[in-house]
């Protein structure tokens, strides 16, 4: 389906990804095949917009959900929302633009209440209402004045207070009789990303089965025995890790086993040389504990209907994630010695 407006602004929206004019500014996730892959396994219906004029352009992805739009206050309360996000609970924006007032002027225009997720750099523009959300955990596993990557995970560790290396140790020895496989065929996982799903209390899409069957990621899944308790879906993106998913059996012992986790993400990034880990959102303490800092994220919100939007504008503060986590002082000061680290 071809559009076009009266501003000669040309629009082409479609609910294929495939029958959009080429793009080449696309790059990850704006992928055909992975795009195409959760069209299939996100039920939610979905629409795939370019916009142009001029030098300007933009092309956004929009999803229509029946969501909680008091996801973050004490109450609940289910409404029709288009969002403007990308599709399977990535940490990314769901746009790409040279020009974001020119997006958001004609974002503005789709019926109903929008809601653009995962805003890195947002501008006041017009009626649009912004909040912030919750924010990206990013892992620096660079040192130096270089920006040399460490050579092991143990390099990486060594620079941590001796209480957050005990942490990690005791979390270790906790889960010493997992074993850990990599990419195993096991259709187990799925349940397991199901059982986080329904915890948890950010639900935004679900996704279906074919999804983690087939997309191109690694799976590092742990088993006690013979049975999955844990799983963890990985990314590699040029020197970054993108943490994509994860699933866990609550009837286990999750604290350690979440740390085992996360510890062996960091592991498996400096031995294959990343630079940095996008450990995603939510379980921002704990991410934390392992290093990561917050890398503040927000949202624009509007609605077509006046009275609609200046309810949207009186009730930010119920929109909104709001949070506030103790100074963790994870890294060692320059003046410590150097201790080692065993795991």
């Amino acid at each position: 389906m071809k559009k076009k407006s009266n501003e000669d602004i040309k629009v082409y929206c479609e609910e294929h990804f495939d029958k959009l004019p080429e793009m080449p500014f696309l790059e990850y996730p704006f992928e055909g095949e992975l795009l195409n892959l959760i069209k299939e396994n996100n039920l939610f219906k979905q629409e795939y917009y370019y916009i142009q004029k001029g030098e300007s352009y933009a092309f956004f992805v929009v999803y229509h959900n029946r969501m909680d739009i008091l996801t973050f206050g004490k109450m609940s309360l289910y409404y029709p929302v288009k969002v403007i996000g990308f599709p399977c609970s990535l940490s990314c924006p769901g746009y790409a633009t040279n020009d974001e007032k020119f997006m958001l002027d004609y974002i503005k225009t789709i019926k109903g209440a929008k809601l653009v997720l995962n805003v890195s750099n947002p501008i006041a523009h017009g009626s649009y209402v912004i909040g912030e959300t919750l924010p990206t955990c990013m892992v620096d596993l660079t040192c130096g004045n270089e920006g040399q990557s460490y050579g092991t995970a143990e390099d990486y560790f060594k620079s941590f207070r001796s209480s957050y290396r005990r942490r990690i140790r005791l979390a270790i020895k906790a889960c010493a009789d997992l074993e850990i496989k990599k990419n195993p065929k096991d259709g187990r996982v799925y349940d397991l990303y199901r059982n986080t799903y329904e915890k948890s209390g950010y639900k935004l899409e679900r996704l279906e089965p074919g999804f983690f069957e087939k997309a191109e990621a690694d799976k590092l899944v742990f088993y006690r025995g013979d049975k999955p308790i844990g799983f963890v879906m990985l990314k590699g993106v040029g020197n970054q890790l993108i943490f994509m998913f994860c699933g866990m059996d609550y009837s286990q012992e999750t604290t350690d086993l979440y740390y085992f986790m996360i510890y062996n993400i960091i592991k498996y990034a400096v031995e294959n040389k990343f630079k940095s880990i996008d450990l995603g959102q939510t379980s921002e303490e704990t991410k934390m504990k392992f290093g990561a800092v917050l890398d503040k994220k927000y949202f624009y919100a509007n609605h077509t209907n006046c009275l609609l939007n200046t309810a949207i504008k009186l009730g930010k503060g119920i929109l909104e994630y709001r949070y506030r986590f103790p100074d963790y002082r994870v890294f060692k000061e320059e003046r410590e010695e150097n201790e080692s680290i065993v795991f």
